[in-house]
């Protein structure tokens, strides 16, 4: 569902008055597009490399390569480490978009799905023990909360960090989030920090994976010919991804205080999501019932109050059952889908909104 498509889950006319998400685009954001629009440079040009430059300054000392899409990003970053088409074994946690199995198998890897972590709901390192030589890890921020990468870092030798929910966000060490693993992956897409539609960042620290990425990336670059994919950003889209960046420090600083004021409306039987740390950016706020007739009753609640309220990830999408893995060999994961219940936090999130949520979930029953 993007993020102007209504849910369909509410009739026709019925639309909740507080969505579950939706993209904060500015006056500044439409003149910065519109500018790139009547420069007649439509094609990845100026305003890439200028995004690109924006991006490589935040997270210096990295190399910033603007992308098509996340999942792009997550292909390239295997094939920059060399490991296209080779089958090599890649770590990815069952709780997270299929996209994360997409960028494996199209780069000529296998994926090693992993459970997760109660606390944080990502990739859990000590579920690795013991299952056989791996070559690298994703390491999802899932909603923003921290992957565990100095337990990561000895597992594989190559560490890429899915930073699609965790834009502006640091670690329990105080380390920005993408400044850590030897590649990391942005997303663009319309619900995410930024919101430019579609596109992308992936972010380099070694030179030679980056010029080995731009060669993946161009169908233009045809010195040496190898199969490859158009994974470039436009212009227009850079320009709306860039406009929106130089505000970044505003729309997780508001992130950040929209958590702290759900956290202070929680009544007394209700606990706070899990895992939220200092210098962390929420993605999500998402609460944890006991069972999943809690979850049921505290959905009905959220949306009979106008609020939308998603489970996020049904059961049948977690990726081992994508895969027809056994359910069995993923417990934290089937138990967490039936507990989970998200609450509206985005960048256009307004105040009186912002009330509104937090009113309903003074009252969330037991």
């Amino acid at each position: 569902m993007t993020a102007r498509q209504a849910d369909p889950r509410h009739p026709a006319g019925a639309d909740p008055a507080v969505p579950h998400n939706g993209p904060l685009v500015t006056e500044d954001d439409i003149a910065a597009v519109v500018e790139a629009l009547r420069s007649g440079w439509l094609a990845s040009g100026p305003r890439t490399a200028a995004l690109e430059a924006a991006f490589a300054e935040r997270f210096s000392p990295r190399y910033a390569c603007a992308v098509s899409s996340g999942t792009a990003g997550l292909t390239l970053a295997l094939r920059g480490a060399g490991l296209g088409d080779t089958g090599a074994t890649v770590a990815v946690p069952t709780y997270g978009c299929s996209a994360l199995l997409d960028a494996v198998l199209a780069a000529g890897c296998t994926p090693r799905v992993v459970d997760i972590t109660e606390r944080t709901l990502n990739l859990d390192p000590e579920r690795l023990a013991g299952t056989g030589p791996l070559d690298a890890v994703i390491a999802v921020h899932t909603h923003g909360h921290p992957a565990d990468l100095d337990a990561l870092r000895p597992l594989a030798a190559l560490l890429v960090e899915d930073c699609c929910q965790s834009l502006g966000g640091r670690d329990e060490q105080g380390r920005l989030l993408g400044t850590v693993g030897d590649a990391a992956v942005f997303s663009f897409y319309a619900t995410k920090t930024i919101a430019a539609g579609e596109g992308g960042m992936l972010l380099q620290a070694d030179r030679d994976a980056f010029d080995h990425i731009r060669v993946h990336q161009d169908p233009g670059a045809r010195e040496i010919y190898i199969p490859r994919f158009n994974h470039r950003l436009s212009d227009p889209a850079a320009a709306l991804a860039l406009s929106q960046f130089r505000r970044l420090d505003r729309v997780t600083a508001h992130r950040t205080a929209l958590a702290a004021r759900y956290t202070a409306a929680l009544p007394p039987h209700v606990a706070p999501p899990p895992g939220l740390t200092p210098g962390q950016v929420p993605y999500r706020y998402c609460l944890r019932a006991a069972d999943r007739a809690q979850q049921r009753r505290w959905i009905d609640h959220l949306r009979a109050a106008g609020v939308s309220a998603d489970p996020l990830i049904p059961a049948r999408h977690l990726l081992h059952r994508q895969l027809g893995l056994p359910p069995a060999r993923y417990p934290v994961a089937e138990r967490v889908v039936d507990r989970t219940v998200s609450v509206p936090l985005f960048a256009a999130l307004t105040q009186d909104q912002a009330h509104r949520v937090a009113a309903a979930l003074t009252g969330l029953p037991h």
